[in-house]
């Protein structure tokens, strides 16, 4: 048995935040410098404005209850305020969502759990970085469901 629960989810969050419009996830093709690129984890050098999705447990019991986190690494040029709004972009597509589906995974309520400035990278552009959780339901085979 395959489990996909962490990538499904993932790449289900980066549909969303397309299909949203805060971004553009299309991770076979070079996206334009003007988009706002959705990727997963290591953040590209360009475009400028860019999303890192990263996942990470953050709570798993004996039974099929999961909280899974999603770092959601912002980066949006050298305009604080242009960050502000991405941020606020992100926040207003996840935060207190409730049951929906992402790649396939039943999210029963998704929140933002804590914020940051991260500072500049190399060439000055301002960095957030934002911790999103995701309430779902995960199987295996060791879990009481």
């Amino acid at each position: 048995m395959t489990d996909t629960h962490d990538t499904d989810l993932l790449t289900g969050i980066a549909v969303l935040l397309d299909t949203e419009g805060v971004g553009v996830y299309s991770p076979d093709d070079v996206l334009p410098q003007d988009s706002t690129a959705v990727v997963l984890g290591r953040m590209p050098d360009g475009p400028d404005r860019a999303l890192g999705l990263t996942p990470y447990p953050v709570a798993d019991d004996d039974t099929t209850n999961a909280i899974t986190g999603i770092q959601v690494r912002m980066r949006a040029g050298t305009d604080p305020t242009d960050l502000v709004q991405l941020g606020n972009g992100v926040f207003s597509v996840l935060h207190n969502r409730q049951h929906y589906t992402a790649g396939g995974v039943h999210v029963a309520l998704s929140w933002r759990q804590s914020q940051a400035w991260i500072g500049q990278d190399d060439r000055g552009r301002m960095e957030l970085t934002a911790n999103y959780y995701f309430r779902t339901t995960r199987s295996g085979p060791h879990l009481i469901d």
